[in-house]
């Protein structure tokens, strides 16, 4: 499971990343939902520069970085979980840490980490029921959301962010103007 250090270590790496979504699609899947043609990506590692998104292999799914405010991957999450389960999360430190989880192409849940009963979705009770239901547990919701989310993370996808994944190879997307 992990731990404080390597949420840390995550937090501290992913600091320019916006939002992060965890999703069960693969890479090919990712890019038909964005209606990305393959032909207008390029290979490219995690700290590129220029960059909008990154979208990379990982565990039993995919993962997809967003470093560009006006592309987030929210609009694309019910088309992502119709291939299984989707975990997303504003990252950012200035905006609030909406979590998003979909599965079989809809919602089952949207809430604030840091303030739950602020507009939760479909209602605080639902939120709540997923929290405890999901492997990190309510305390370390409860206290250390952004490691709630890692620890939920790894357990959808089966497979943590590591300095190899980190030093690969992944498929880059730069937005036109």
């Amino acid at each position: 499971m992990i731990d404080q250090n390597y949420s840390d270590w995550f937090r501290l790496h992913t600091a320019d990343v916006l939002h992060l979504t965890w999703c069960s699609a693969t890479t090919t899947d990712v890019l038909a939902a964005y209606g990305i043609s393959p032909e207008s990506t390029k290979p490219m590692r995690f700290q590129s520069d220029d960059i909008d998104m990154l979208i990379g292999h990982l565990g039993n799914g995919t993962i997809i970085m967003d470093y560009n405010v006006d592309y987030f991957t929210s609009g694309h999450l019910p088309t992502l979980a119709q291939h299984g389960p989707c975990l997303s999360a504003v990252w950012g430190n200035e905006a609030p840490a909406i979590v998003s989880y979909y599965d079989q192409g809809c919602r089952v849940v949207e809430f604030d980490a840091s303030y739950r009963d602020w507009y939760p979705d479909p209602d605080l009770a639902s939120v709540e029921r997923w929290i405890t239901a999901t492997p990190a547990g309510r305390e370390i919701w409860d206290t250390r959301w952004g490691r709630a989310i890692l620890i939920t993370a790894e357990a959808l996808l089966h497979a943590v962010v590591d300095d190899k994944w980190m030093q690969s190879t992944h498929i880059g997307v730069t937005f036109p103007e």
